[in-house]
């Protein structure tokens, strides 16, 4: 299986200097959390790809720190992040896709490849009525849509920010023209997927984790990952 870390974007909103992979929790960088996190789960650095943008150099001299694979998204200023999916040649081997500003539990990996579908999506119902959040649509255990737009009546919880992909081929073909549209994000590619693939929700409160996207959000990050 390999791993792929978009972390190309400049992350505006944090308002940090460097780029968010590089942002410090408790003394460690969000990336070299990614690198535990993924040890954890069984998965070694040689597995792990990410893609940089905003001062790549930057990441990239980190990646090759820690052992890891970094490729340079030529698109990475634009607003969508579906673009750094293309970095990564298409193989029949499964993929995880993890944002690169997320904090995150082992167990969700581990967890996530373990079950069934095409297509595997941590959903945590806890935050389910978060107007800002990725909110997912659930009949059953099938996704039907991920939407930030979704009526809070039909949101089973937020999608966290990690996707498997049991065959990394099959949706780079199937998601291909999405390349050419600069606002396309990872989860328009599951949207469009869930047509013609299996696409399911693992609906879980069991773990821990954090988008990092705000100040508060680092706060928050701060305190669950002391």
């Amino acid at each position: 299986m390999k791993v792929l870390i978009p972390a190309a974007g400049i992350g505006s909103r944090l308002g940090a200097r460097i780029p968010k992979i590089l942002v410090e929790v408790a003394g460690k960088t969000i990336l070299s959390r990614h690198l535990t996190s993924l040890k954890e789960a069984g998965i070694g650095p040689e597995e792990i790809t990410v893609v940089t943008g905003y001062r790549s150099d930057d990441v990239t001299d980190s990646c090759r720190t820690l052992g890891l694979k970094a490729l340079y998204n030529p698109k990475w200023n634009s607003p969508g992040t579906f673009s750094s999916f293309f970095v990564l040649p298409p193989t029949g081997s499964s993929l995880l896709i993890i944002h690169g500003d997320l904090l995150w539990e082992a167990g969700l990996a581990r967890g996530a490849c373990k079950l069934p579908g095409d297509i595997v999506v941590p959903v945590d119902p806890r935050n389910r009525a978060d107007e800002e959040a990725m909110k997912a649509e659930v009949n059953g255990s099938r996704l039907i849509r991920l939407s930030k737009s979704l009526p809070l009546s039909r949101s089973s919880g937020e999608s966290m920010g990690i996707f498997f992909i049991r065959n990394h081929q099959s949706i780079h073909r199937l998601s291909e023209h999405l390349s050419e549209e600069p606002s396309a994000n990872f989860d328009d590619a599951v949207n469009l997927a869930a047509g013609s693939l299996r696409t399911e929700a693992w609906i879980t409160d069991r773990f821990t984790w954090e988008e990092v996207d705000t100040p508060m959000d680092l706060a928050a990050a701060r305190i669950k990952f002391s």
